[in-house]
């Protein structure tokens, strides 16, 4: 079994926030998807927005990281990236934390800014 982490982007009174990772242990990609979706919808509370979930896995000393809208009908769109860059991403740096990636833990920010949009952790 291949771990997997996902990390979720929310909103809640106007605000945009991101959640701890999540560790997954499904056999495939397609289950991973499926199981980090099914999470994190499960896992808001009354007010919250789901905005998109991130699933980061570790392969041939790469991350792979798949991201998709909630709510969307488009496919999950993937990418990687070095584990060295995916460390300068506060969020990616938390994923590869759970999954005991790299010799340095990384520590789960309170405030995480993506594409000029800042999230704040929901503490």
């Amino acid at each position: 079994m291949t771990p997997y982490a996902s990390v979720a982007l929310f909103g809640r009174n106007g605000d945009v926030l991101f959640s701890p990772p999540h560790k997954e242990r499904p056999t495939n990609i397609t289950q991973a998807r499926k199981a980090a979706a099914r999470f994190w919808r499960s896992n808001l509370t009354a007010g919250d927005t789901l905005g998109s979930v991130i699933l980061v896995r570790e392969f041939a000393g790469q991350m792979e990281i798949s991201e998709r809208a909630a709510g969307s009908n488009r496919p999950w769109l993937e990418f990687t990236r070095e584990i060295a860059e995916a460390r300068q991403e506060p969020h990616l740096a938390a994923c590869l934390d759970v999954l005991r990636v790299g010799p340095g833990r990384a520590e789960v920010p309170d405030v995480l800014e993506i594409n000029g949009v800042i999230y704040r952790r929901d503490i």
